[in-house]
């Protein structure tokens, strides 16, 4: 399922290079975890992919080529990689510079005025990119203080003295962390957290509409990772 906005691109709108060209490091690295964790959860498949390129004020924005059957053939998925942000996903009609559409779509998450001059964004070009087969972060300190302090924003959040919390078994790149909750009475409860591990509070809460509740257990609890009662370090995941 497409965890974030939906963005959508159309047909030809940028004449591209022949040659395949360079994009920042750090925002191709944040593109292939977020793709990585998506096929996990069966939306795309990891190897590789094709984009369309352009930098853009010092953000990295990212045509898909061949978006996911779910979606109808004039969209694309677009991509903006924002340093020290979680990654925006948007989607952009067929009739809209792609360019353009990701960059309304990020003023509209920011809020950000638009800019009557409108900053500069530079040439797409072509762009290989090879998504990993997503795999859970072994147990570290740093995995272990994330769950600490995502189960601390349950509780904060609302989920007082529960029963029992898992996630599914996560890797800290993660842009989604999904919680199985059972309350002191036994009651059970799924709530989603659009994930960062390097902002603060690392959770923003939201719900999961039409998804189906069952599916989205099974999927915790076939990979579980528990937060509460915690687990002896011996027993985590990733041992």
């Amino acid at each position: 399922m497409l965890r974030g906005l939906a963005l959508i691109a159309s047909g030809p709108v940028l004449a591209l290079c022949a040659q395949d060209c360079a994009a920042p490091p750090d925002a191709v690295a944040q593109l292939k975890a977020y793709l990585s964790y998506e096929s996990s959860v069966s939306f795309g498949a990891p190897g590789p992919r094709r984009f369309s390129f352009a930098p853009a004020g010092g953000d990295a924005l990212f045509l898909q080529h061949g978006a996911p059957g779910s979606f109808r053939g004039a969209q694309r998925l677009v991509y903006v990689s924002r340093k020290g942000r979680p990654l925006l996903v948007a989607g952009c009609p067929s009739d809209t510079p792609w360019t353009k559409c990701a960059e309304d779509e990020l003023r509209n998450v920011t809020h950000d005025p638009a800019d009557p001059r409108d900053r500069p964004i530079g040439p797409a070009c072509e762009l290989s990119v090879t998504v990993p087969e997503w795999r859970p972060s072994a147990d570290s300190d740093l995995k272990r203080a994330l769950a600490s302090e995502a189960l601390q924003e349950l509780f904060e959040f609302g989920y007082a003295n529960p029963r029992a919390v898992y996630v599914r078994d996560f890797n800290v790149a993660d842009p989604e962390l999904d919680f199985y909750v059972v309350g002191a009475e036994g009651n059970e409860s799924l709530q989603g957290c659009a994930f960062d591990a390097y902002r603060r509070p690392h959770c923003d809460w939201h719900g999961f509409g039409q998804s189906p509740v069952e599916k989205l257990k099974r999927q915790i609890m076939t990979r579980p990772y528990k937060l509460f009662p915690p687990e002896a370090p011996a027993n985590r995941p990733g041992r």
